[in-house]
């Protein structure tokens, strides 16, 4: 028969004390929802950059104005930046891929538009502008897309 001594009776009730509070930290910090320090930066295109740009385009759609920066990174080349205001009528998006060496459009593309929305393929969710000067009044524009297996 093994025989535990006072020193070991302690010894096991402080590791299941401390695995209790351990466990108990993991609870609470399942239950918070995730906050971001730049929540007008979008970087992940995950579902909570899925939500911010889901409200940015209710705002619009009720006249509230809205501003973003996006950075999106190409598989072999530098990061796509885009700039995004709005007025609640009109929207400023500018596509800044001057530091994508690979780029076939070098430079920085400005699309000034007055409607966005969101559309869905069976991959992507994709954020799409018309009425945007230069281009029919009903083509649809996607500038950038959420594939749906990394939300």
């Amino acid at each position: 028969m093994c025989r535990i001594g006072k020193a070991g009776i302690v010894i096991i009730v402080m590791e299941t004390f401390i695995i209790g509070i351990l466990a108990g930290l993991l609870l609470v910090a399942a239950g918070k929802q995730e906050t971001r320090d730049q929540p007008d930066l979008i970087t992940h295109f995950d579902r909570m950059d899925l939500k911010r740009i889901e409200k940015m385009i209710t705002g619009f759609s009720e006249g509230k104005g809205d501003k973003l920066t996006m950075l999106q990174w190409g598989i072999d080349s530098g990061p796509f930046i885009h700039d995004f205001y709005n007025d609640g009528r009109e929207i400023h998006w500018t596509v800044d891929n001057t530091r994508d060496g690979m780029s076939a459009n070098p430079g920085k593309t400005e699309y000034v538009c007055r409607a966005i929305g969101l559309a869905e393929t069976a991959d992507f969710y994709r954020v799409e502008v018309s009425d945007c000067d230069g281009y029919a009044k009903d083509e649809q524009i996607s500038l950038i897309s959420f594939n749906k297996d990394r939300l």
